[in-house]
């Protein structure tokens, strides 16, 4: 027999704080996403312009690559998601429209499973280059390849939560009787969104997780066995990369990966609680918490990664400069001003002749003028001087 599956808000504003929310909820929570919101989007178009320098520079690798879609990711959780969640919380209803209402969540939980993947890929290709540069030389991916594989990426991270999109419709509150964004499936998927419930987590983050870490591991292996070489034969090749931008990325991996942690808890309690009331449903502060935990970690991920990454903190110095002395260019190019042009010969009454116009007599002279004086001396016993007849060429015309 179908059951349906039990409504679960989407898109923010869970329905219970609709009817128990006060101050609290309609000032101090927007107020608090806007913040994340703007520092989110500062700090990941800071890092975006410092990895489009750096790929101007000629430093690129997959690793640059993977962190321009992290990028991508968390501007789109800026941009798509707190905003319709600070609409919902002050509103205390939905106000957004039926079209917002299924894309919000859906582009929420696909650009964190971008940013799962995108993970997973800059710690491959960290192993990749410890490899590369320990055991064996690895071939370097080209930009198609990249750029086939970054869509790929994205194409499996907005297909996997596809019932977020077809089952979220606005309809009123059980509770407040306002309209709310509510998720729930009908019931002949029923059976479907519970398999796809438990699926779900296991594919977005624990596998990427579980393989992150696997990568990192063996990448600091490869380093470690690298520094012992080096130890034993001194005069070695140039070693993998730094320990310490490799630790960096790993923590910051664990970082998404621990925030991203009370919003599962939350899914699979709203999921799989009884529809009947006879379970207790998540606490308020559960589901806020969940989503504070997401959007800070969009906000500090990027300064994190310049603070701990010397290449990234030398790049900002080197797009300072650039910048620094292009207004100072400028600056000096406006108080110079405009390059003033100097009277035309045709201003100052000369009369400009072509040099067809005129005769030979006045090219002559003006010939005669440029002489160099070293080659005076030369020309002086040989100017209007008459051939002799011991060089006339037909002698015998003249007998």
């Amino acid at each position: 027999m179908n059951r349906s599956a039990p409504a679960v808000s989407a898109g923010g504003a869970p329905t219970w704080w609709a009817a128990q929310g006060g101050a609290e909820v309609t000032v101090v929570l927007p107020l608090v996403l806007a913040g994340l919101c703007t520092a989110g989007l500062a700090g990941n178009l800071l890092l975006l312009l410092l990895l489009a320098h750096q790929l101007r520079r000629g430093k690129s690798s997959p690793a640059h690559a993977w962190l321009l879609n992290l990028c991508a990711a968390d501007l789109g959780l800026a941009l798509y998601g707190v905003p319709a969640r600070i609409a919902a919380y002050a509103r205390r209803s939905w106000v957004l429209g039926r079209f917002v209402c299924k894309t919000s969540d859906w582009l929420l939980q696909g650009c964190l499973v971008a940013k799962s993947l995108s993970w997973a890929a800059v710690a491959h290709a960290r192993y990749r280059s410890a490899l590369s540069s320990a055991s064996c030389k690895c071939p370097g991916w080209s930009w198609r390849r990249r750029a086939g594989l970054l869509g790929a990426a994205w194409l499996a991270a907005l297909l996997l939560p596809l019932p977020q999109l077809l089952f979220a419709e606005v309809a009123p509150a059980a509770r407040s009787g306002s309209l709310a964004c509510l998720f729930q499936a009908p019931g002949h998927a029923a059976t479907f969104m519970d398999i796809f419930s438990k699926v779900y987590p296991v594919v977005a983050s624990l596998v990427p997780a579980g393989f992150t870490c696997s990568c990192y591991w063996r990448a600091l292996r490869l380093r470690a066995a690298r520094k012992k070489n080096r130890l034993a034969r001194p005069g070695a090749g140039g070693g993998p990369p730094s320990q310490k931008a490799t630790w960096a990325l790993l923590c910051l991996s664990i970082l998404f990966h621990a925030m991203w942690l009370p919003q599962w808890v939350l899914w699979l309690w709203e999921r799989h609680r009884r529809p009947s009331g006879q379970s207790p449903a998540p606490p308020a502060a559960l589901a806020v918490v969940a989503e504070l935990l997401l959007f800070l970690n969009s906000a500090l991920s990027p300064g994190v990664f310049m603070a701990t990454s010397g290449e990234f903190r030398e790049g900002l110095r080197s797009l300072w400069t650039a910048l620094s002395c292009r207004k100072e260019a400028a600056a000096a190019a406006e108080e110079e001003g405009p390059p003033r042009a100097g009277p035309s010969r045709a201003a100052a009454g000369e009369n400009p002749q072509p040099l067809r116009d005129l005769s030979p007599e006045v090219v002559a002279a003006a010939g005669a003028e440029k002489v160099l004086p070293d080659v005076e001396h030369f020309w002086k016993d040989r100017r209007n001087t008459t051939a002799g007849e011991e060089s006339d060429p037909v002698p015998w015309e003249h007998q």
